[in-house]
């Protein structure tokens, strides 16, 4: 029986206008920085709601090989994100990190049918070669990748230092391209591609990578002792341990030269020194792994260039001139250097990283512009028909990702290729959001510091080449994903005609947010509403909406659903409770909570409690329901104030309930304030008050009657 009033059963008249229920959110900043346009405002989303297995197949669906991001992805992502307005960057790639490490391997299961008849060979297996393959297998193509190592991988095997992409990763994600179909060829080097041609294959792909170190042309460069970074990095990934003596000096600035100066501390050097041209903000190299560097006794050299390498039969010491510009006035890579300042440091071996440029045969008749292929920017065709090619033999060296999203793009503009299909421009799947937080809103976004991945002492990690970072925790994990602003998700005014300019989301925005324009009109900056959901829910005309329908009315929906549900049941919720997402219930402190009440009881998640309606509050009375809880994330929510608007709106639902005949405490709001109550004692004792109330109401009935 529900509840009741004067002897009928309660019902609450509350009108629901139908609105928008397209997603009209904006692309966020992070994802429109990704060359692969991630989706990752949802999948951190996830992480932080503690559904990490969602997670991991939204990352899945945008990356062909999000196993080995997780680990070497150059995360501009990171750069753009807008927390870093706040305090700092989301650590977007340690979340996804988080997610595969948890999924595992058993969360690697790609398939893929043969259903074209058109063959394509991909030469070179680097991340280029290898998503271009990926791609074209979920096309339904026979694919076959001619690889001149003995295993696939290309630089991500041969080129990254264990410490940073353990050999078990990439295997992992190799195994499932080969589960997928692809042929490979390893051992086999391409020398000529009309041998492709006469072979049958009608398309061929070139991710032939930058495996050609670049020259110093100085003295005493072709001295016994002075190695390239990425000889001695294939060198040392193939199991090989090459002697470069106590002392060794790098020569470079950018990553590859910074992992050559990792490997040889890991090698046993004793003295590692890198010198670049650049100063230390303009180093190409990852801020990260150069502080990494220097915490493993890597002594940083910076706005040096060598100038002759000293040697007695071998090398013995290196000098080097003062750099005064790296660049000039166009920006252009043209270093200038005073002759007259220089250094010297005595040297065992000479580690040379200035770059990497590709080797490309001349039997394969390509056009190259500055030793690169190249190639149609539309098409991504060379000056051969049929042949296509991408990654670092087109760009130069560049990061893992952006080799990728070039072999997705080659996949299917071969896919329009062999369908003689025209290439269309490729368009945004929607607006992006632009724009910085405005200065009144940052300082009112609550702030919370970045949790960094555990990691390596340097001491432990400078004697092996294990994995120097560790995977976050899952409290840790869902923690800093709830620092994420869910950029572009925020609200709008959907319905300017019912808007009655009552200034009602001018006065509740907690950040400040919306405006009143030239013309009277209220208007929300899409790039400065945090999607809090206040304004929707306070506002008494019911105009405005968040840009995701899912993040809030869908609840009346979600309602309304779950009683059909336990209506076929023959059953009617005793208690329905709102509980954020990120909060008790998102991390599992819930989760065993019913299985001692003896009637029946259900939650519904909610993305941010600051969403709740009072109509929502209402909503399960008017169904039957005896009792509503709301349960919150206490003191670790990410947004502020959210608990005193909640607490504000069970207060009127009070007032309403004990104006229908019902008791007030029939409403209850827990973890608003304060993450110190214990949830789940809590809520069994109002679980116990509410039966209470119904028996005391049941009882009153019977009398009545």
């Amino acid at each position: 029986m529900g509840a009741v009033v004067n002897g009928a059963p309660a019902q609450t008249q509350v009108r629901r206008p139908l609105g928008p229920t397209a997603d009209r959110s904006f692309m966020p900043p992070c994802q429109a920085a990704c060359p692969l346009h991630m989706q990752i405002r949802e999948y951190v989303d996830l992480v932080a709601q503690g559904r990490v297995m969602e997670a991991l197949q939204v990352i899945r669906d945008g990356n062909p090989f999000p196993s080995v991001c997780a680990y070497v992805c150059a995360h501009p992502c990171e750069d753009a994100c807008r927390r870093g307005q706040v305090d700092t960057p989301v650590a977007v790639r340690a979340l996804k990190r988080f997610a595969v490490e948890f999924g595992g391997e058993m969360a690697v299961h790609a398939r893929a049918e043969t259903t074209r008849t058109e063959k394509v060979a991909i030469v070179g297996s680097g991340p280029a070669g290898l998503s271009c393959a990926y791609y074209l297998r979920r096309l339904g193509y026979p694919v076959t990748i001619f690889e001149a190592h003995a295993e696939l991988g290309g630089m991500l095997r041969v080129g990254i230092p264990r410490y940073r992409l353990p050999r078990r990763v990439l295997d992992t994600e190799v195994r499932n391209l080969m589960r997928m179909g692809v042929d490979v060829r390893t051992g086999v080097r391409v020398l000529s591609l009309d041998v492709l041609r006469d072979m049958g294959y009608q398309a061929i792909f070139l991710g032939l990578g930058a495996h050609q170190s670049r020259r110093l042309r100085i003295e005493g460069e072709d001295a016994s002792g002075v190695v390239d970074a990425v000889a001695l990095l294939r060198e040392v990934n193939l199991g090989l341990k090459p002697p470069l003596g106590n002392r060794v000096v790098v020569a470079g600035g950018g990553n590859v030269a910074v992992d050559a100066a990792r490997t040889a501390v890991r090698l046993g050097a004793k003295e590692v020194s890198l010198f670049c041209l650049e100063s230390r903000p303009e180093m190409p190299a990852s801020e990260d792994d150069v502080r990494a560097a220097e915490e493993e006794g890597i002594k940083m050299n910076c706005g040096w260039g060598p100038k002759a390498i000293q040697r007695d039969k071998r090398v013995t010491g290196v000098e080097f001139k003062r750099c005064t510009a790296v660049f000039d006035a166009n920006g252009r890579f043209s270093p200038s250097y005073d002759e007259d300042t220089t250094t010297s440091l005595p040297a065992d071996s000479v580690v040379i990283a200035i770059g990497q440029m590709p080797q490309i045969p001349n039997d394969f008749q390509l056009q190259l512009s500055r030793g690169t292929i190249k190639i149609d920017p539309v098409t991504l065709i060379s000056n051969r028909d049929g042949v296509f090619a991408g990654g670092d033999a087109v760009t130069g060296p560049a990061s893992a990702i952006q080799a990728l999203a070039y072999g997705r793009r080659a996949a299917f503009r071969i896919h329009e290729y062999l369908r003689r299909l025209y290439p269309l421009p490729e368009k945004p799947e929607r607006e992006a959001l632009t724009g910085d937080l405005l200065p009144e809103t940052v300082e009112m976004i609550r702030k919370l510091e970045r949790v960094e991945p555990p990691a390596l002492s340097p001491e432990a990690r400078v004697q092996d080449f294990a994995t120097v970072e560790q995977v976050y925790g899952w409290e840790v994990a869902a923690r800093e994903a709830r620092r994420c602003l869910s950029c572009g998700n925020g609200a709008e005014i959907a319905f300017q005609d019912r808007c009655a300019s009552c200034l009602t989301c001018v006065r509740v925005c907690p950040y400040h947010v919306p405006r009143i324009d030239a013309e009277g009109t209220v208007q929300i900056p899409p790039d400065q509403c945090q999607a809090c959901g206040v304004c929707a829910a306070e506002c008494p005309a019911r105009a405005i909406f968040l840009r995701r329908a899912q993040d809030g009315r869908h609840i009346t929906a979600e309602l309304d659903q779950l009683f059909a549900s336990e209506r076929e049941k023959g059953t009617r919720p005793l208690i329905v409770g709102f509980c954020c997402q990120y909060g008790f219930y998102g991390s599992g402190v819930l989760s065993g909570l019913w299985r001692g009440f003896t009637g029946g009881s259900v939650m519904v998640p909610v993305q941010c409690l600051a969403k709740l309606e009072a109509e929502h509050l209402l909503r399960p009375f008017e169904m039957g329901a005896e009792g509503v809880f709301v349960a919150g994330c206490g003191d670790r929510c990410g947004r502020e104030n959210t608990g005193v608007g909640v607490l504000q709106r069970i207060h009127r639902v009070r007032k309403t309930l004990r104006q229908m005949g019902l008791e007030g405490e029939r409403v209850q709001g827990f973890g608003l304030l304060s993450s110190d109550e214990d949830p789940v004692k809590a809520l069994e004792t109002f679980a116990e008050r509410v039966a209470a109330l119904h028996l005391k109401s049941v009882m009153s009935q019977e009398v009545r009657s």
